[in-house]
């Protein structure tokens, strides 16, 4: 009987066998590169509307296409298994539910790392071959940060994903919820600064904790969310694992 990290290694190499030996996985990093030129594009033929620093800084709104593709990954990881048969197959070889969820995670976590690695050095690349923006050690400073608390909230929806992806058959419902998630913090921004300010204990809820990059961005946010800085590396983390944990659970539960 191998030993449990000899099985978890196995799955996640299968993992990484089956993804990317798909062309959409491929397609998905052409797009995003495409995405990041068609932003330094704009900022060339409208730079009074689109700055080239602020493109800069915000990695040419690169982040925004790697949550959908992670959102999209994370909540069809499961489904095809169902879909293809091959979560029984797993399980017949004596890979326990917990490591075939796990080891989904863990792929999906170097997949989120490959995905800002290539949105890093995009960004310098773009801005070195086409818009070539002057970049000070502030800049530098606030672009690694921008993406540093980006990464800390695209994994607080990636980890809802993998619980919602657990819970439904349907992938559609899990992408829908959690772009609708990923989104509210802006759009009921108003909204929930108000309940915050009169019940100060719902300033750890979740959604508040998108706010991450905004705050970094602008300290004056913590006037709204009513958090320090290091509350959301704190609380990040600690969501993550419990929506990760029940998921599980659900997950195990589900296929007995």
């Amino acid at each position: 009987m191998r030993s449990r990290r000899v099985k978890m290694l196995y799955l996640i190499k299968q993992e990484f066998f089956k993804n990317y030996h798909k062309k959409s996985t491929f397609v998905s990093m052409i797009i995003q590169v495409l995405f990041m030129l068609s932003m330094a594009i704009l900022s060339l033929k409208y730079s009074n509307v689109f700055k080239g620093k602020s493109l800069f800084i915000d990695n040419y709104n690169a982040t925004l296409w790697v949550v959908f593709v992670l959102i999209f990954l994370a909540s069809n990881i499961f489904l095809n298994e169902y879909k293809y048969g091959t979560i029984k197959l797993l399980i017949s070889k004596e890979f326990s539910r917990t490591q075939i969820y796990f080891s989904k995670v863990i792929f999906v976590f170097i997949q989120s790392v490959v995905l800002y690695i290539l949105a890093i050095v995009m960004t310098f690349i773009i801005n070195f071959v086409f818009t070539r923006v002057a970049i000070t050690s502030a800049d530098m400073q606030s672009f690694f940060t921008n993406i540093f608390c980006e990464f800390f909230s695209t994994w607080l929806i990636v980890s809802l994903c993998f619980l919602l992806a657990s819970i439904f058959r349907s992938s559609g419902l899990s992408i829908t919820i959690s772009i609708i998630l990923y989104f509210s913090a802006s759009i009921a921004s108003n909204l929930m600064f108000m309940v915050i300010a009169s019940n100060k204990i719902l300033r750890f809820n979740p959604i508040n904790m998108l706010n991450i990059t905004n705050q970094a961005g602008d300290s004056s946010y913590s006037h709204l969310t009513l958090l320090p800085m290091y509350a959301y590396f704190i609380g990040i983390p600690i969501y993550v694992f419990i929506f990760m944990l029940i998921g599980d659970y659900i997950f195990v539960q589900r296929n007995k």
